[in-house]
């Protein structure tokens, strides 16, 4: 029923089990949440897979490549992914209630109407809105 949360759940699967990379299906709000991971480092990178193989109708996958911070893959740089904003529940905050994560150490993902940003860029930038989840 949530494709973000199934995305979160996938990543955290992945990481636990070490893998390099993980596929999910695609979708246009999830690229967006994983170019604004890549940009603040806690993915390598990720990639659209459009061959025929990895098509489904007109959805494709996306391969999420992981970040690991020692080369055995003992620790993830990602601890932890939580949904906070649900279907049956979607949660809003104004500009100056945006949590903080860890004291700044992690990151909040708040879709607002200048799109899908950071905690910290939200604040700059005086919008609230969705809070997604939180990364850290």
């Amino acid at each position: 029923m949530d494709p973000v949360a199934d995305m979160f759940s996938a990543i955290k699967n992945a990481i636990m089990r070490k893998k390099d990379y993980v596929d999910v299906p695609s979708s246009k709000l999830k690229e967006r949440i994983l170019d604004l991971l890549k940009r603040e480092g806690f993915i390598k990178d990720w990639e659209r897979l459009t061959d025929d193989q990895h098509r489904k109708g007109t959805q494709y996958t996306l391969r999420i490549h992981l970040k690991y911070l020692d080369p055995k893959k003992r620790r993830s740089v990602i601890t932890n992914l939580v949904k906070i904003s649900k279907p049956g529940r979607r949660v809003y905050a104004p500009a100056k209630k945006i949590p903080y994560v860890k004291n700044g150490l992690g990151i909040a993902i708040v879709s607002t109407d200048a799109g899908v940003v950071t905690d910290h860029e939200a604040r700059k930038m005086r919008k609230g809105g969705e809070i997604i989840g939180i990364v850290w």
